[in-house]
């Protein structure tokens, strides 16, 4: 079986609790990022960071776990438009290599499989003539 395809997006989030930045996980072939963050009542984020600033800009700090789900009711706000800095920064902190946005397919470990041996079969099934052929004529 084919493992299907996730597109991964970072997606900067307001919810009641603060600013979050982090990757939101989807299937590019039945849906859409804008899908998943406005019409699904639940979904994946890995690698959430919550996003504290200062005089000198915004800054994320990893919450410490690689996946949360997300309910879409307690999201004030999100985009897409994330500042170049911000994003940086987090692809330095995130231990996994993403690009804006990726679609990525999960690999599935396979066992090395043992060279079958093929010996030739020759086999010769006849093939059952009609009736006509079988019957010898009567003289």
């Amino acid at each position: 079986m084919r493992e299907q395809p996730v597109g991964k997006q970072p997606v900067l989030f307001q919810l009641q609790t603060g600013l979050f930045l982090g990757i939101v996980c989807y299937n590019p072939l039945f849906e859409s990022i804008q899908f998943v963050l406005e019409k699904k009542d639940f979904f994946e984020v890995e690698w959430p960071a919550l996003v504290n600033f200062d005089k000198t800009g915004l800054y994320p700090y990893l919450i410490g776990i690689p996946t949360i789900t997300l309910q879409r009711i307690h999201i004030v706000w999100y985009t897409l438009e994330i500042p170049k800095t911000l994003l940086s920064l987090y692809q330095q902190a995130v231990p996994i290599k993403f690009a804006e946005p990726s679609f990525s397919f999960r690999p599935k470990k396979e066992i090395p499989k043992k060279p079958e041996k093929k010996e030739p079969e020759e086999k010769v099934i006849p093939f059952p003539g009609k009736k006509e052929e079988q019957e010898e004529p009567e003289n």
